[in-house]
């Protein structure tokens, strides 16, 4: 989650010449007792101790929560004419980014707060819904996170969009994963394609109807794309990206 704030601040800082480079990121190293905090707020999941390559299962009729990971990412933000000069490779662009905190709960999130956030990127880069091609999203196969998330995609973008949600692989890296599933989405729109939910089988028929990219890779050509990422407390962030 910090990943993607610490990604914002970089762009912002980049944007309002403030520095003319950033290396924005996050990165997680856990104690087990860190781990064990999910169990005591009944957040982890438990149903597939035997199968773990079947868990987490994002948006999934069967989901019973997260499972935690490990691992970092790091961008390097510059301006265009910055990385021109020196002859970088531009992956990306930021279009757009937003942050908030709705402040509601601690641990049960707020559709309407995720939803804002998106909102508020998109009028960052004054973009229309219609404009996003893919979602990356934060998803970590818990009970209310899904759901909050599924009625907050649906709210901003109905059923239109699909949407990939990268934690069945990688587990919820915590601070890492805004970096790590902002990188994902990056090479996903270079390479043209969206990665299928791993272990969405059957997606819960309580939440919304969204287009989910299940099964097998789809591939499309990807010109903006966001990345959502949300966290305890309500704190929400929203990051779009385009071709260079």
């Amino acid at each position: 989650m910090c990943g993607s704030q610490g990604i914002g601040f970089g762009y912002e800082a980049v944007r309002f010449g403030r520095a003319e480079m950033m290396l924005a990121g996050g990165a997680e190293e856990l104690h087990f007792w860190g781990a064990g905090v999910f169990d005591i707020l009944h957040a982890a999941s438990t149903k597939y101790n035997d199968r773990p390559d079947c868990t987490p299962r994002p948006f999934d009729a069967d989901r019973d929560g997260l499972a935690v990971g490990e691992g970092a990412g790091c961008l390097l933000l510059e301006s265009l004419e910055h990385a021109k000069s020196r002859g970088a490779t531009i992956l990306a662009e930021i279009l757009g980014y937003a942050t908030n905190c709705d402040g509601g709960h601690l641990t049960n999130p707020s559709p309407d707060g995720m939803a804002g956030v998106m909102r508020l990127a998109l009028k960052d880069a004054n973009l229309a819904p219609g404009d996003i091609q893919h979602v990356n999203a934060h998803a970590t196969a818990t009970d209310l996170g899904d759901n909050a998330e599924a009625r907050a995609i649906h709210d901003v973008f109905g059923d239109r969009v699909p949407v990939s949600a990268l934690k069945g692989y990688l587990g919820h890296t915590l601070g890492a994963c805004g970096a790590i599933e902002s990188i994902a989405s990056i090479l996903m729109m270079r390479d043209g394609f969206m990665a299928p939910t791993k272990n969405l089988d059957n997606p819960d028929p309580e939440l919304p109807p969204l287009d989910h990219v299940m099964k097998t890779v789809r591939e499309a050509p990807l010109d903006i794309v966001m990345n959502n990422n949300f966290a305890f407390g309500g704190i929400n962030t929203s990051l779009i990206f385009s071709r260079p």
